[in-house]
């Protein structure tokens, strides 16, 4: 049975880092990522009837964002049976535990000192939302150091 993992975005490459860190340690066959972003809805109605969400992820992750993960989801193979990129549009702690029940998610992670670029228009801060969810959460930490090497990086991990 595969495993759903919640993994916050705001379509900056280094938003990626979580998902790479995680796979490092995985021990389940293969998972499902949902990659979430938060954001504000329009009130008006021609706006909610015509809404798309493929029209928004273009618009808010751009190319070099949508570029960098379909290589990641080729990359990873086996360990990912898919990577989707979702958005989160409620205002209650309620309706976003309805949103991770309506999409099974088994686990979410909270990345340690990645600090997240809600400065779209249309974006809103999902992480108050998961640190308060009754999910098993994950925290990750990774080596950030520019003068690492690759194969010696620090990532540390831990349930909380």
């Amino acid at each position: 049975m595969s495993t759903t993992i919640l993994i916050p975005t705001d379509f900056k490459v280094s938003s990626l880092e979580p998902l790479k860190a995680l796979l490092q340690f995985q021990s389940e066959d293969s998972i499902n990522v949902l990659l979430v972003h938060g954001i504000y809805l329009s009130n008006s109605i021609s706006d909610l009837l015509f809404f798309d969400q493929s029209d928004l992820k273009i618009e808010m992750a751009g190319k070099e964002y949508l570029t960098k993960l379909y290589e990641l989801e080729k990359e990873l193979g086996p360990k990912v049976s898919s990577i989707q990129v979702v958005f989160f549009s409620g205002f209650t702690q309620s309706s976003f535990e309805q949103f991770t029940e309506t999409n099974k998610v088994d686990r979410i992670i909270i990345p340690y000192e990645l600090s997240f670029d809600w400065s779209h228009k249309k974006s809103m801060d999902v992480i108050p939302f998961l640190q308060k969810s009754k999910i098993k959460k994950q925290l990750i930490a990774w080596d950030t150091n520019q003068y690492s090497n690759k194969n010696n990086q620090i990532i540390v991990t831990s349930l909380i």
